[in-house]
């Protein structure tokens, strides 16, 4: 997260916070905030036959993220005693001549941990010399399904925090985001918390829309939520929050819930959508999963089904995370990740979301904070979003219906760290595209708070329906490409002590 006082046009202080401490550099002020960088969709949660319940090869599941628009991606086989051997051994060198054929794709080695005594959560490696060989070893020594073994911690809560400081001392940082977080009701917010509070440069989020977005296509429930509560999930979340909300997580969906008790703290904590895509709901071949056991990869056999029981779209085809970064560089992708400069979009309702925060000529982006000097200052909101003019992958013209703006006062970190909600969040104004300034191709919208006399933060949800709040998903029917929301992560406004 970057902070950035108001200060005069000349100059500007960038803070960077790392554990709740702040780091100096200077940093000028641009115009246009947005001015400088790349917009480039991604995807960090795919699975290949490396995967006990995938299909395809790594290089057809990186031809299809580029065919439906996505500049990066990460591959994320699940972990598990045949994953550590096969990922460097079989799957790495794949990987490689992925990168080789696709120059213009950028693929993370990563993995779907499965976190000890919680749910799952993709782990991002950095590009280096041994990052198939980094990820290995992170499973062997902390994935759930490899903790039996002799030279591992025990599956416990404390295990996975274990895990997640391990991965803070790795130069350079991994990114280690949650996955489908609210779906089992498995991660406790103590846990995230601790998660938060263990590696602070690589624990830096969950998943705000998982993927298995096609699942209502195969009359499925939307995202695979299909859960209720059981013995192993945390006994204070509601029936409610195991299923989606219009596609989104209870705990992003939910104005004031948990997310917005996490950034009524101040933590850099951030959401992203993935497809989480395994096999394609169109595809009917059967596939041969005894293989797994002998060569750790399934084989597609040349049998048929008569119907598709897979709930997956393809890498970009419905779920994009867009991020603003200084460069496509693999590290400053990575970059952008860390920081929060970054939206989640389904369908394509939106290939461009531009979110600021203003008071006089200071200026903060989405991800970052706007430090002010003193009390009584009036702060501006500034959005501007575009609505690709061509069709989305489900055939359909994409139409905006409006786009609402949510606040919430950021406290300081909660005493009770068992705390689900942010009763000072609200939605603070809907915007309708049907009104909204036109400039160009984009849509453009302000809200100025007045006289600010407390720390906040902003964020924004967006949708093509004539809904004032989400709905939670109870049909298996409803067609996902009429149903489209995107969230922004938030800008904060933070008052000096």
């Amino acid at each position: 997260m970057h902070i950035v006082p108001a200060m005069n046009s000349r100059m500007v202080v960038l803070f960077r916070i790392i554990g709740g401490l702040l780091a100096l550099a200077p940093r000028a002020v641009a115009t246009d905030p947005y001015s400088s960088g790349v917009w480039l969709a991604g995807d960090h949660h795919i699975h290949t036959k490396f995967s006990p319940d995938g299909q395809y090869d790594i290089m057809k599941q990186v031809a299809e993220a580029q065919a439906h628009g996505l500049s990066w991606c990460v591959i994320t086989d699940h972990g598990g005693p045949m994953h550590d051997k096969f990922a460097v051994e079989n799957a790495y060198p794949e990987l490689l001549a992925a990168r080789s054929k696709f120059p213009d794709m950028v693929i993370f080695q990563g993995l779907e941990w499965n976190v000890p005594e919680a749910e799952h959560g993709s782990i991002i490696i950095p590009q280096t010399i041994d990052e198939a060989k980094i990820i290995a070893e992170f499973e062997v020594r902390y994935d759930q399904l490899n903790i039996s073994r002799n030279d591992t911690p025990a599956n416990t809560e404390a295990a996975a925090v274990e895990g997640v400081k391990y991965l803070q001392a790795l130069k350079p940082a991994p990114l280690f985001i949650a996955n489908h977080p609210a779906r089992r009701g498995r991660n406790s917010p103590i846990e995230i918390r601790n998660w938060s509070d263990a590696g602070p440069d690589v624990a830096k989020g969950f998943e705000g829309a998982a993927g298995h977005q096609a699942a209502t296509l195969v009359g499925q429930p939307r995202g695979h939520y299909e859960k209720s509560q059981a013995k192993d999930s945390w006994p204070g979340y509601p029936k409610e929050s195991y299923k989606t909300w219009n596609g989104y997580d209870w705990y992003v969906a939910n104005v004031g819930g948990l997310w917005d008790s996490l950034l009524g703290e101040g933590r850099a904590w951030y959401i992203t959508t993935n497809s989480d895509s395994h096999r394609h709901y169109t595809d009917l071949t059967k596939v041969n999963t005894l293989t797994y056991a002998t060569q750790g990869r399934v084989s597609p056999t040349t049998q048929k089904a008569d119907k598709s029981d897979n709930i997956d779209f393809w890498p970009g085809e419905y779920n994009k995370t867009w991020v603003y970064a200084k460069s496509a560089d693999p590290d400053d992708i990575l970059t952008a990740l860390r920081s929060g400069s970054m939206f989640a979009s389904h369908g394509d309702l939106l290939d461009r979301l531009e979110l600021s925060a203003t008071s006089g000529d200071a200026v903060a982006i989405m991800g970052s904070t706007l430090a002010l000097e003193k009390a009584g200052q009036d702060v501006t909101i500034h959005i501007r979003v575009r609505v690709p003019t061509k069709s989305n992958f489900g055939g359909k013209k994409v139409t905006l219906h409006h786009v609402d703006l949510i606040a919430g006062d950021i406290t300081g970190i909660a005493s009770d760290r068992t705390q689900i909600t942010n009763p000072t969040t609200k939605v603070v104004r809907q915007f309708k595209a049907a009104v909204a300034k036109r400039d160009g191709e984009w849509l453009t919208f302000a809200h100025t708070f007045k006289n600010v006399k407390q720390s906040f933060y902003a964020r924004l949800r967006a949708t093509n329906r004539d809904l004032p709040e989400p709905t939670m998903d109870t049909s298996t029917t409803i067609n996902p490409w009429e149903d489209l929301w995107c969230y922004s992560n938030p800008v904060m406004v933070r008052l000096k002590k």
